[in-house]
């Protein structure tokens, strides 16, 4: 039965876009790339005259950034801090188009040789993304926004968080938070832990510390004994538990890592939860412990 004062839904009517409130978006053509991307901002509603606020950026914004920005409170309680969130993607909602472009762009290029076996079509973009990132994206974001430079945090999924590590190794001073979750490493024949051994001699180098986060899903890889599927598993979880393992024994006055892995989520179900341990990480008051899992 129809009720008075509610729309009758027919199967003619034409919706309207979904409108996230204190949210903004973006297009543009980065002049280092020459590609077309989307940034998507969100701020707290009551932004305080004077007061900076820490800044989270989200790689695959299509995905993670609505769930990131709802989930900073509007002002400091349940021991998260208000902060501006920023997403990165594409201006595109055709699916194929956006796993194209973000394969590209955050997986990084071959080693030299690029004939060896393991080696992937369709990828290498990713130290231009960083550099669109870092030098036209941020500074947009900081010159229009009131942001905590001191406060920086970057969160990615999958071959986003593979892009998080580049950037780390690459980039330590970019930002004092790298949330990299279950990070792609296998590209390449990991060739993302090439950076590792001069990674040490730049956190010395540092004025301050780096707070990292690693997380993966216990599902996420192969525990069977069938030797095809072995030899095939891209070792998810052991990658990045051996990768966060040393990382720990470098530098403990430059570095802090903290590794988790959640029991019971595979590879797709896991992004929501290593979001939201993410944004914990990065945005906690200084009440409650960062470094548990």
């Amino acid at each position: 039965m129809h009720r008075p004062g509610l729309p009758r839904l027919g199967a003619d009517q034409v919706g309207t876009p979904v409108v996230l409130p204190q949210a903004v978006q973006f297009d543009f053509t980065s002049r280092l790339t020459g590609q077309d991307y989307r940034l998507y901002v969100s701020v707290p509603p009551r932004l305080q005259p004077g007061k900076r606020y820490p800044v989270l950026y989200v790689l695959d914004g299509y995905w993670y950034f609505h769930a990131a920005a709802r989930s900073v409170p509007a002002d400091p309680g349940d021991h998260l801090q208000p902060a501006i969130v920023v997403g990165l993607g594409y201006p595109t909602d055709k699916m194929d188009e956006l796993l194209r472009r973000r394969t590209f762009d955050l997986v990084p290029p071959p080693p030299p040789g690029g004939a060896m076996a393991g080696v992937e079509p369709g990828t290498g973009g990713l130290d231009d993304f960083i550099r669109m990132l870092l030098e036209e994206v941020r500074p947009f974001v900081q010159d229009r926004y009131p942001v905590d430079s001191g406060r920086q945090a970057i969160f990615g999924m999958s071959n986003g968080g593979l892009a998080v590590l580049r950037m780390l190794f690459r980039h330590p001073q970019a930002f004092q938070t790298y949330i990299a979750a279950s990070p792609a490493i296998f590209h390449h024949n990991r060739v993302i832990l090439a950076d590792e051994a001069n990674f040490g001699a730049k956190l010395q180098a540092l004025e301050t510390t780096l707070r990292v986060l690693i997380t993966t899903a216990v599902d996420e890889q192969y525990r069977g004994t069938d030797p095809v599927l072995l030899a095939n598993d891209w070792r998810f979880v052991d990658n990045a538990a051996e990768l966060a393992d040393r990382l720990a024994g470098l530098n403990v006055a430059k570095l802090k890592v903290t590794y988790t892995s959640f029991s019971d989520e595979n590879h797709k179900s896991v992004a929501l939860s290593a979001l939201s341990r993410g944004l914990r990480f990065a945005l906690q008051t200084s009440q409650v412990k960062s470094d548990g899992p």
